[in-house]
């Protein structure tokens, strides 16, 4: 509720889960205030097979705004899936890490020149994905050891970004 509060009118707000929350997911963010827009599928291609069921290889982008969220806005027409392989285990941060382009289609869902937060930095991809596309942003993350991780993976980026806060 604080974060709809301190949010612009008509803010985008994206959260990925995957499908044993994705009920509980889009009733909290209603609760919460916000107005639930849809869900986006990140098919991540690669997955754990298991003999007999279905390999649960898409994870979910649940997706709303702060209120009103006009049609002319100037952002981008974007997908609905987004097709891109998980980042190799050995290579990642975080074990939820999402991959670099996936998070650079999603930021662009917010308006050129305003700012992106996010509140669950872990690896810091959603930072340097908005400094890649141009956008002011800051991550917050209550583990230092991935405060950390995420702050040195901004930091050797190329672009200029705000700081991952523990």
């Amino acid at each position: 509720i604080e974060a709809r509060r301190v949010t612009m009118e008509g803010a985008p707000i994206c959260m990925f889960i995957d499908w044993r929350q994705l009920p509980s997911m889009t009733d909290a963010l209603q609760w919460a205030g916000w107005i639930w827009r849809g869900v986006l599928v990140w098919d991540k291609t690669n997955s754990r097979p298991q003999r007999g069921r279905f390999r649960q290889q898409a994870e979910f982008i649940v997706w709303g705004s702060n209120g009103h969220m006009p049609a002319t806005r100037n952002a981008p027409v974007l997908p609905g899936v987004f097709r891109q392989s998980m980042p190799p285990y050995a290579r990642r941060i975080h074990q939820t890490e999402k991959p670099l382009e996936v998070m650079r289609n999603i930021v662009k869902i917010v308006e050129p020149g305003k700012a992106i937060l996010d509140p669950f930095a872990g690896a810091g991809t959603t930072i340097v994905a908005a400094k890649k596309e141009g956008y002011p942003a800051v991550g917050i993350e209550l583990s230092s050891h991935y405060a950390n991780a995420g702050q040195m993976r901004v930091d050797s980026d190329d672009s200029e970004g705000e700081a991952i806060a523990a």
